[in-house]
């Protein structure tokens, strides 16, 4: 998967070749777990998902966020890179506004990335650009490493075991993201939109 407007491919064919990385996620993701000898119920079982949630991942009927692929890949003891292709990156890349590459999802889901970092040889980190309406306020997070969160668009509250943190547009916050945390939006919010630089890297 490419990021958004890299060099002067044809706005049709970078929308295809997204089609076919999301396409062939969940085939990554079954071979994966076979290698691994593990059946559909163990890897729903260590992952706290259903297994029909992931028999529907890897038949593709449904696109995993990027949380659940984070819990994968830790589950199947890979990074999250290796459900996508390597491609040959441009020494300089562009990225241009409105460009519909997304790294997921599901044309219903409230929910969208998009990648904005390169995918170099052993990146430091990962840019992302989070947009949503609605999010699962009830999920919680724990990652290995750091996280900056910037807030382009909207309001989101940040909450660390008692603490909470409410940011607003041009608001950021910068944590380690090995505490247990969550993310929420008030009702009526709106459309919100953040900014994540995150190390170590996601996509490589």
């Amino acid at each position: 998967m490419s990021p958004d407007g890299v060099g002067n491919r044809a706005e049709k064919g970078e929308s295809s070749e997204t089609d076919g990385v999301l396409s062939n996620l969940g085939a990554r993701i079954r071979e994966l777990r076979k290698n691994r000898g593990m059946t559909l119920s163990d890897l729903a079982e260590q992952g706290g998902y259903s297994e029909g949630y992931i028999s529907a991942v890897e038949t593709s009927a449904t696109v995993p966020s990027l949380s659940a692929l984070s819990t994968l890949a830790a589950v199947l003891r890979v990074d999250v890179s290796a459900f996508f292709p390597r491609e040959v990156e441009p020494e300089v890349t562009v990225h241009r506004a409105g460009s519909p590459h997304h790294l997921k999802f599901s044309e219903s889901s409230t929910e969208s990335y998009s990648l904005l970092s390169s995918r170099l040889d052993n990146p430091s980190y990962t840019a992302l650009r989070h947009e949503f309406s609605a999010i699962d306020s009830s999920a919680t997070y724990r990652y290995v490493g750091e996280r900056f969160c910037l807030v382009l668009q909207g309001e989101v509250t940040f909450s660390f075991g008692s603490e909470t943190f409410s940011l607003g547009p041009r608001e950021s916050l910068h944590y380690s993201s090995h505490p247990e945390h969550a993310l929420s939006i008030d009702d009526g919010t709106g459309s919100v939109e953040l900014l994540w630089i995150v190390t170590p890297a996601l996509v490589r």
